[in-house]
């Protein structure tokens, strides 16, 4: 078990990736503390690890509100007595098509609070505890291929702020032994924006599944990834890399 007796502070666990990756992370031993604006969605996650004999809290909160943010991560350290992973899976807002002229200012500044601010709070709650106990990990699930979004400004700055951040973050904390990642997923099934989607050779062909996000965040918050910091691993069958030479992304 990768992650026995780790305790995990999990933000974003909505029914679809973040749920996956809180069963992955249970079955691997881990104690987590999953945090939702949604009271269904939190209880369900929950009560599933428990009845697979996993141990799991649920804490609804908006982390995008720094007093949300700074009780969750009070009552986790009241209830746990530390905090070794922060799972940060906050986000949303993918809507192919609206184009900054379509962005209106409440569109624009739930984007960025969803996203941005979601993990700046979080960190700043959580970094002086893990520096107090010696270390830990923060993983951060931000998009693959997300600064060459068409005609999605807002969600290519929020997805690509998250890395920026994440990686600025990963330089200053590894002194004290606090390692900062990034998961960057491509188009998983269940995510999808309601359009027809046509796998291609250039994404291994298929779509990518729930539990491609799970298996590698479960590898870079583990002590497998012990001297992995900083990096962004995309996740999306090769869609980034062969990006780069299509003229249309």
């Amino acid at each position: 078990m990768r992650l026995k007796d780790k305790i995990a502070l999990m933000s974003g666990v909505g029914p679809r990736m973040g749920r996956s990756t809180a069963y992955l992370f249970a079955q691997e031993g881990a104690k987590s503390v999953i945090v939702a604006r949604r009271e269904d969605h939190l209880q369900e996650t929950v009560m599933t690890i428990r009845s697979k004999n996993g141990d799991a809290f649920g804490a609804v909160g908006d982390v995008a509100k720094k007093e949300d943010a700074k009780r969750v991560v009070q009552e986790t350290l009241d209830q746990l007595g530390r905090i070794d992973i922060l799972y940060s899976g906050g986000g949303g807002f993918y809507e192919p098509g609206r184009e900054f002229s379509d962005v209106d200012d409440a569109f624009w500044e739930k984007a960025i609070d969803n996203n941005l601010n979601g993990l700046f709070n979080l960190t700043k709650a959580v970094t002086p505890i893990m520096k107090s106990q010696g270390g830990g990990t923060i993983l951060v699930i931000s998009a693959s291929f997300s600064v060459r979004q068409n005609g999605n400004p807002a969600y290519a700055t929020a997805k690509s702020g998250l890395i920026g951040f994440a990686q600025s973050l990963s330089k200053e904390l590894y002194p004290d032994n606090i390692r900062v990642n990034v998961v960057a997923p491509g188009l998983i099934r269940g995510t999808e924006p309601q359009m027809p989607v046509i796998p291609g050779p250039d994404s291994l062909n298929r779509v990518g599944l729930v539990q491609d996000i799970a298996y590698a965040s479960a590898y870079l918050v583990s002590d497998e990834a012990s001297w992995v910091n900083g990096q962004v691993l995309a996740v999306d069958g090769g869609v980034d890399v062969n990006a780069r030479s299509l003229e249309n992304v």
